[in-house]
């Protein structure tokens, strides 16, 4: 069974990670620079399997 604790961070930095992707997407249909697109889909991919690992944890 899932901590109530690790649950509540998985979703946190699943919901971190979504913004990123969402600034992401943002600052490309903006016509940002590519680099920094790049960055945030990276932050994001971070913060995804920082959720994935908090919310598979026993």
């Amino acid at each position: 069974m899932v901590r109530p604790r690790a649950w509540w961070m998985g979703w946190w930095y699943v919901s971190l990670g979504a913004g990123f992707v969402l600034l992401g997407l943002r600052a490309w249909l903006l016509g940002a620079r590519f680099w920094t697109v790049v960055l945030r889909w990276l932050i994001a991919a971070g913060f995804l399997l920082l959720g994935w690992l908090e919310l598979r944890r026993r």
